[in-house]
């Protein structure tokens, strides 16, 4: 029905499982079927902000451009909206 890959499907399983857990997804597939079960999520841009507002990391931009050596993509939209949250626009 989803069509998801092994991974999506495992980090879905443990997070419905154990509902305190949030999944990490970027899939979109997964993040449909993520809401439908009721699971609550985040993605790869939702962990920078975070890990910016905690003091983790510097920058949200460094970061991404990392992400996208490492073959991530994101639209223009998605990024901008990202660096925004984390005060970086």
């Amino acid at each position: 029905m989803w069509n998801l890959g092994k991974g999506e499907t495992e980090v879905l399983t443990i997070a419905y499982e154990n509902r305190s857990f949030k999944a990490i997804i970027d899939d979109a597939a997964a993040r449909k079927c993520s809401k439908v079960l009721g699971i609550p999520f985040m993605g790869s841009g939702g962990i920078l902000v975070l890990a910016k507002k905690r003091g983790i990391i510097s920058s949200v931009d460094e970061a991404l451009n990392a992400l996208k050596v490492s073959g991530l993509w994101l639209s223009k939209d998605i990024e901008q909206i990202i660096k925004k949250k984390a005060g970086e626009s």
